[in-house]
C-alpha cells in the first residue's frame, strides 16, 4: 500500500484516458504544487454520491492512477492540468485531508484476457461504429465514424467505453472488472441499448 493524493470526480478515469482538469480551490492548487515538485502521480475515483471530498461523500473503491503530463497557470491564478491514466487502483482507506484528499491505495493489474475476449471486443467495435453512424444521422458532430482503436484488447475496451454514450456507473463496472471478456460483454450489452435508443429516435423523426 502507498499514500496517494486523490481527486474524486464525477467521471470514470480509465488507464489510457486523457483527463483535463481546471483547478481553482486552494486545496487543489496546493495539490498542483506538490505534483509539480514530486512525481506528478495522483488518483481519480468516481464519486458515488455526495460532494467531491473525502469524508464528505461516498466514492467507489476502484479508480485509476494518473500521471500529470502538462500544467498551465492562467491569468486568474487557476491551473489547467492534463493527466493520463496509467493503471488501476483500489482504495483501502481514506486518510484525513492534508489539505487535499489522500488515501492508502494499492495498484491492481489490468484484467485477464480470455480466449473469447477478442471476439467480444470485435463485436463491440461493430456496435460502436453503428452507434456513431446513427448519432451522425441524428445530427451529432461525431468526427471519425470508424475511430482507430488499440490492437490491445483491454486498451480497446477502455477506449470504446470512453467514447460510448453510456452511464458512468456502467463505465465503472467495466473498470472494476478483473476479466476482460466480462468487461467487453458489459460494453457490448450497453452498446446494444444505445443502438436501440438511437434507432427509436430516428424512427420518430
Amino acid at each position: 500500500m502507498a499514500h496517494l493524493p486523490m481527486f474524486p470526480l464525477g467521471l470514470v478515469a480509465f488507464p489510457g484516458s486523457v483527463i483535463p482538469l481546471r483547478l481553482f480551490e486552494p486545496r487543489y492548487l496546493k495539490l498542483h504544487e506538490d505534483l509539480v515538485a514530486g512525481d506528478g502521480e495522483f488518483g481519480i475515483v468516481l464519486i458515488e454520491r455526495g460532494v467531491a471530498e473525502a469524508g464528505g461523500g461516498e466514492h467507489f473503491e476502484v479508480g485509476s492512477v494518473v500521471r500529470t503530463v502538462a500544467t498551465e497557470t492562467l491569468d486568474d491564478d487557476t491551473v489547467v492540468l492534463v493527466a493520463v491514466g496509467t493503471e488501476r487502483l483500489r482504495v483501502n482507506r481514506w486518510l484525513p485531508d492534508d489539505p487535499y484528499p489522500i488515501a492508502d491505495v494499492e495498484r491492481i493489474p489490468g484484467p485477464g484476457v480470455g480466449t473469447d475476449t477478442e471476439e467480444i471486443v470485435d463485436g463491440c467495435r461493430g456496435r460502436l461504429t453503428k452507434v456513431l453512424a446513427l448519432a451522425s444521422e441524428l445530427g451529432a458532430d461525431i468526427g471519425e465514424l470508424e475511430p482507430a482503436l488499440s490492437d490491445d484488447p483491454v486498451a480497446a475496451i477502455y477506449e470504446m467505453a470512453r467514447m460510448a454514450p453510456i452511464q458512468e456507473l456502467d463505465q465503472q463496472r467495466i473498470l472494476e472488472s478483473d476479466d476482460a471478456s466480462e468487461a467487453a460483454a458489459i460494453l457490448h450489452d450497453e452498446l446494444a441499448g444505445v443502438i436501440t435508443m438511437l434507432e427509436l429516435q430516428l424512427g420518430g423523426d
